[in-house]
């Protein structure tokens, strides 16, 4: 920016002394005094920059001004840019774990059987005959009577005119320019790089990793093969109640503390040493050379190739063409019919009757005595349920404490009360004593029963086999037979013949001639210039760099754990004619032991170190050297020679030529051909139709009652939390600076005869503030000058 500046004030300092000096040399001699005002047609300052316009009315300045301008130095201040280093705040956003409590529903399935029927549909399979008729294409030959068309050639002879092009030569004068080369040997300074290399050392930075070992605990679950005892039903068929025992897997929740590590990061400022290359500026003298260009005319032989013209006798060979007749072997294909016998498979469907054996269920519903105990539900567990003591009892269990404790006893009405305790046929206590009703007495009941009965019939099956036979038929083929026929063909063919004509041709003579040729030389002259060079020197600085590093920290957590609970059952099952019993097997299965086991881990660290590299840095050097080098000119001359010019003019000719046209010719010929013609046949086709039925069936579905509970639940929480940190940033600002202004004033004369008519005041570092600039008059200060006052030699 400074050197921008200073720019800008010499460039104003050289327009302004230019615009003084324009309309002569002021001298600042007396003028005589009865002279009048100095005259002249320029006004002080030339009007080509549009700062004063010179109107030529003979104004100047008043007596007892001065000539030539003052020139002050200003002090004035100047905005520069800055790179400063600042120190700022900037916030930083961490995360810390926390632990919160939520509940969380688990559903568990709760296993329980019901009977259902179910309908499903049987497809009978049952076999039918129908007549079926189907149509054949059978195929039947015949004969016809074809007419075609055949193209004969004829060839005649016919007179054709064409025309020849017959060249001749003429000579032609043609004036040409010939540049004649000038050669001469010119020594000649040029300007070298040489390169050489230097070796510098530079300090760096390096992180050095290392290795530590870190004992870490974790843990594992390790498989233990444990085998217990399982107790299994064989169901025999026949149908009775049955008590039967079944193991039931009960999940059962449970929480276990866990270990576990985690990383957790933190942040640490380390000192961090680094180069920086300061820029610094330095001004060298270079001295260079140039070629400066001139020209010098020298005389340069040349050769010159000019051409001649002579005639020569040639011989050249024409082929003459001629048509013969020649005869020519062709083959016809001549069709011929043949009949012949192949033999095709046909298949048919037979019907294969098989028996079958097929498993029935013949059974029936029985009834079969059930004791139902009193209350106002119904179990349906199998055996019926009732209310004893208020308590729900399912099964013959059920029923025989239903029995025992149904009418008294259990909720203090009966034996201990007024009321009367006898159960009259609806099952229940009196409601006129006041006291809450008792169980009713039990009963028994009947229920249908479907008791199944398999038995087993052979059934006929009818299925259908395939069989193929060979069945022979006829066809007719079309066959070829080649016959060889001879017919006349004209060919054209041609004659060689020799013959002479006489051609010009066109020769060349070498001559010797001289011409003045305008050389371009150069001189070296040696020059000077001033350059900046911007050097770089290396300086050491200091930082605070945030590392990230982290620490191993050992937590606790419950982590719920669900296992299987095995517990026996006994319920009461109708078995269709089976009995039970009792087995017992070995099952092995795999219980988790958690084990907590110590290893050694590897940790990667690093560590900062200093070191000292050399590196080759390419520089160059200036030298000058001397060449001599061949400078090639070139002299241009106008020559005159004769050139043969070979032109052509048209001549018409006649020749007989051959003419060769087809003649349509129609011919009768015998071809064999098969018709398809369509017959209907009929067959008997056996097919097999399902019938659907319907049937009904008992089967035992076991349905799950989903139960769900809520179970408190650890889960990690990362919390943000704010902090901050302090940042080297690099900012741009705005820095005052002193620099010195050159300032030019004009004296003017104490007294002005005329008004001044200004134009708007124009501030420049060349001009100062007081002067004012007219821009219709030729006088500094818009006034015009007493008489015989001021310098007539320096117009204004």
């Amino acid at each position: 920016m400074k050197w921008i500046s200073q720019l800008f004030y010499a460039s104003a300092f050289l327009l302004t002394t230019a615009s003084i000096s324009a309309a002569g040399n002021c001298g600042c001699d007396p003028c005589s005094s009865g002279s009048g005002a100095c005259t002249g047609g320029a006004g002080g300052m030339s009007s080509s920059y549009g700062m004063v316009d010179g109107a030529g009315s003979g104004a100047s300045l008043g007596a007892g001004g001065a000539c030539g301008p003052s020139v002050s130095y200003e002090t004035r201040t100047v905005m520069r840019s800055q790179m400063v280093t600042e120190t700022r705040e900037v916030p930083v956003t961490t995360y810390q774990r926390q632990t919160q409590t939520r509940m969380r529903s688990v559903t568990r399935r709760v296993a329980r059987v019901e009977t259902r029927q179910q309908t499903y549909t049987v497809n009978v399979p049952q076999t039918q005959t129908r007549t079926e008729n189907y149509t054949v294409q059978v195929a039947v030959p015949y004969t016809e009577e074809v007419p075609y068309t055949v193209q004969v050639p004829v060839t005649t002879q016919v007179q054709q005119s064409y025309q020849v092009s017959v060249p001749y030569t003429e000579q032609v004068a043609q004036t040409y320019t010939v540049q004649v080369p000038q050669t001469s040997q010119v020594e000649q300074t040029y300007t070298v790089s040489v390169p050489y290399t230097e070796t510098q050392t530079q300090n760096y930075m390096v992180n050095v990793p290392y290795t530590e070992q870190v004992e870490q605990a974790y843990t594992v679950q390790v498989p233990v093969q444990q085998t217990r005892e399982e107790t299994y039903t064989v169901s025999v068929p026949y149908t009775e109640n049955v008590e039967q025992t079944y193991t039931v897997n009960v999940p059962v929740t449970s929480t276990r503390t866990q270990t576990y590590q985690v990383s957790v990061p933190y942040t640490e400022m380390v000192t961090q040493n680094y180069s920086v290359q300061v820029p610094y500026t330095e001004t060298k003298t270079q001295t260079y050379s140039v070629n400066v260009p001139y020209t010098e005319t020298v005389q340069q032989p040349y050769s010159v190739t000019v051409p001649y013209t002579e005639a020569v006798q040639q011989n050249y060979t024409v082929q003459v063409p001629y048509t013969e007749q020649v005869a020519q072997n062709y083959t016809v294909r001549v069709p011929v019919q043949e009949t012949r016998t192949a033999y095709r498979t046909v298949s048919k469907r037979v019907p294969v009757t098989t028996m079958r054996t097929v498993s029935r269920d013949m059974g029936s519903y029985q009834s079969v005595p059930v004791t139902v105990g009193g209350g106002s539900s119904y179990s349906s567990n199998y055996g019926g349920g009732g209310y004893a003591s208020g308590g729900r009892r399912s099964g013959v269990l059920g029923g025989l404490l239903g029995g025992l404790l149904g009418c008294k006893g259990g909720n203090g009405c009966g034996g201990g009360s007024s009321c009367g305790s006898s159960c009259g046929s609806s099952g229940g206590c009196e409601s006129s004593c006041g006291c809450a009703p008792e169980p009713a007495c039990p009963t028994v009941c009947y229920k249908k029963v479907w008791v199944p009965n398999v038995v087993c019939e052979q059934v006929p099956c009818t299925t259908y086999q395939t069989q193929c036979s060979q069945e022979p038929y006829t066809y007719t083929v079309t066959k070829y037979t080649c016959q060889t026929q001879t017919r006349m063909v004209p060919v054209t063919r041609t004659r060689t013949e020799t013959r002479s004509r006489t051609v010009n041709v066109t020769k060349y003579t070498t001559e010797q001639r001289m011409r003045a040729v305008q050389v371009q030389r150069c001189r070296t002259e040696q020059r000077s210039r001033d350059y900046t060079v911007t050097k770089y020197r290396t300086e050491t600085r200091a930082r605070q760099v945030p590392v990230r590093r982290c620490r191993t920290e050992t937590r606790t957590r419950e982590i719920p754990v669900t296992t299987m609970t095995t517990q026996t059952r006994t319920r009461t099952v109708p078995v269709t004619r089976t009995r039970t019993e009792t087995r017992t097997r070995s099952v092995p299965y795999t219980v988790m032991t958690t084990q907590q086991r110590t290893r050694m881990v590897t940790v990667q660290k690093t560590r900062q170190e200093q070191r000292t590299r050399s590196y080759q840095v390419q520089k160059t050097r200036t030298e000058t050297r001397t060449r001599t080098v061949p400078v090639t000119t070139m002299t241009t001359q106008t020559r005159t020679r004769m050139v043969p010019v070979t032109r052509t003019r048209m001549e018409t000719r006649t020749r007989m030529v051959p003419q060769t046209t087809m003649t349509t010719e129609q011919r009768t010929r015998t071809v064999n051909r098969t018709r398809m013609e369509s017959q209907t046949r009929s067959r008997q086709v056996n097919f097999t139709v399902n019938v659907p039925e319907q049937r009904t069936r008992s089967y035992n579905v076991t349905v799950y009652d989903n139960v769900t509970e809520q179970v408190p639940e650890n889960y990690t929480v990362c919390v943000p939390v704010q902090s901050t940190r302090t940042v080297q940033v690099q900012v741009c600002k705005q820095v005052p600076s002193t620099v010195q202004v050159p300032v030019y004033s004009y004296n003017t004369a104490p007294a002005m005869s005329s008004p001044v008519i200004s134009s708007p005041v124009m501030s420049s570092p060349g001009i100062s503030s007081g002067t004012i600039i007219d821009g219709g008059s030729s006088t500094m200060g818009g006034s015009s000058m007493q008489t015989g006052a001021g310098c007539t030699s320096c117009g204004g």
